[in-house]
């Protein structure tokens, strides 16, 4: 058989006999029977596909690349209509992955703008290309907008803030719940034990710093004044009469037996609550607050500046003295 073994090769009749050339990278042949061109590339031959529809890449005074296959280099460009309009449409596989534009600087990102999470719609912006801040969500269900990092006022540039006033809570909304009047000498207590993230006292006396109805509602700072600095961690749970659980227990872990535990700043004299978890289960997200509405009980309605950002989430903290009597209640929160 005279082609055995010539597979890829150029057979040609001449002289009353088969001769055979082995291809080189980049020869073309026309394929009569199947009406097209075909290119020897990478030891290979494939078919050669006429026009542009489909083709791999489009480079337009550029180079179009596998990750941008249609790259255009130019000063402006225009998306016409063909009758009355134009749509440009930008899909992704689900709503698990991103569809948006991406605004760039020195090819590196400034703003972007679509569904990036989620079916909702986005615009966030960045300074460096690395952090990035929501500037605007819109409910894709509901159409109703938000703005994470606020709004400006038009002649001032100031922050502008709006009262949330909280919807009922089965359990209340107590963030501040103290144990009898307090006095200018702070509670303290004992540790007898750490264990991970709980702390145990040696008397009943985690009610002093944590109050039953604070529950799932806040969180409040209790300070190791042992240590030189004071060491800091934020309780969020009264586990036991006896016992507090922390909400980081990379914050006690250098506490031991025998440390004097005090509900109190050493340095302020103030008692610093973090509202991360009313947030969370009244609202459904968790924010920097500008301030906050508090029910005082006969005091009435009181209303406290909310500027310093917790360690422990990213609400604002909430100050009170540390002889503060008054069970405290939210009654909504300006962001």
């Amino acid at each position: 058989m005279p082609w055995a073994g010539k597979t890829d090769q150029i057979a040609a009749w001449q002289d009353d006999a088969w001769a055979f050339f082995q291809p080189q990278e980049g020869w073309h042949a026309w394929v009569a029977e199947e009406q097209t061109f075909a290119v020897f590339d990478r030891n290979s031959w494939s078919r050669v596909a006429g026009g542009t529809n489909p083709v791999d890449s489009v480079g337009i005074n550029t180079v179009a690349d596998e990750n941008n296959r249609l790259a255009l280099k130019s000063p402006a460009s225009l998306f016409d209509h063909a009758g009355g309009g134009h749509q440009l449409k930008i899909n992704k596989v689900d709503d698990s992955h991103t569809a948006s534009l991406l605004f760039q600087s020195n090819y590196q990102g400034r703003a972007e703008m679509g569904t990036m999470w989620g079916r909702d719609f986005h615009i966030k912006t960045s300074s460096d290309g690395n952090r990035w801040q929501d500037a605007m969500a819109v409910d894709s269900a509901t159409g109703i907008a938000r703005f994470p990092s606020g709004i400006a006022h038009s002649a001032t540039g100031k922050k502008q803030s709006g009262l949330i006033f909280l919807s009922p809570s089965d359990s209340g909304t107590v963030i501040f719940q103290p144990l009898g009047v307090r006095t200018q000498a702070l509670k303290t207590a004992k540790l007898a034990s750490i264990s991970d993230d709980i702390v145990t006292f040696t008397s009943n006396t985690a009610g002093e710093f944590f109050g039953t109805a604070m529950r799932g509602l806040s969180m409040v700072r209790i300070w190791n004044v042992t240590k030189t600095p004071a060491q800091p961690a934020f309780a969020k749970w009264d586990t036991a009469a006896n016992q507090l659980q922390v909400s980081n227990a990379d914050d006690i872990k250098l506490w031991s037996a025998g440390d004097t535990i005090q509900l109190g700043d050493p340095v302020t004299n103030l008692i610093a609550i973090d509202v991360s978890p009313l947030m969370q289960k009244l609202l459904g997200s968790v924010f920097r607050q500008d301030g906050i509405m508090l029910d005082a009980g006969n005091t009435g309605a009181i209303t406290v500046a909310c500027r310093d950002q917790s360690p422990a989430s990213t609400s604002n903290l909430v100050y009170f003295k540390i002889d503060e009597a008054r069970s405290v209640s939210v009654i909504g929160i300006y962001g």
